[in-house]
């Protein structure tokens, strides 16, 4: 197989990422059964395949940058890949959509959505993610995947 190199390779899963998101609200069009939905289903299988297999690669590369900037990407890429464990409470909920004004009961749906944004900028510090987009940040604990709290940003 080729080498690509380690910017070739983030930015392919950026744009698989990019990918499996417009799949994804374009899968919410279709009803289930018809060629389409299908096709999509099939689309995002592999798409996720491609993600992992390229996740795995990008492990498997040693580092020539400094060690923070891929501690921070696998991070990153852990909450994305973990994003179905994702979850709150019913407070955590009530609080979120307290603090952001949001009309949807759905709320770990929102956040879903909000965090495979391409334009979502994911940190970990410590025991949480921090995720920052569309004018709001989300936290979110690392080991259980609990969405904590969200808020406007200031």
């Amino acid at each position: 197989m080729k080498q690509f190199t380690t910017e070739e390779l983030n930015e392919a899963l950026r744009a698989i990422n990019s990918i499996i998101h417009k799949c994804e609200k374009a899968q919410e069009n279709f009803p289930e059964g018809k060629s389409q939905h299908t096709l999509l289903k099939n689309r995002l299988k592999a798409m996720e395949i491609s993600k992992a297999l390229i996740t795995e690669e990008l492990s498997n590369i040693e580092p020539t940058e400094p060690q923070d900037f891929f501690d921070d990407f696998y991070k990153t890429e852990l909450l994305l890949l973990n994003l179905e464990q994702l979850h709150t409470t019913e407070m955590g909920a009530q609080r979120i959509q307290k603090n952001l004004c949001l009309n949807t009961e759905d709320v770990v749906g929102w956040c879903k959505e909000k965090i495979k944004a391409a334009n979502a900028q994911i940190t970990r510090k410590g025991k949480n993610w921090y995720i920052t987009v569309a004018g709001s940040i989300i936290t979110v604990n690392a080991h259980s995947y609990t969405i904590i709290t969200a808020h406007k940003q200031k």
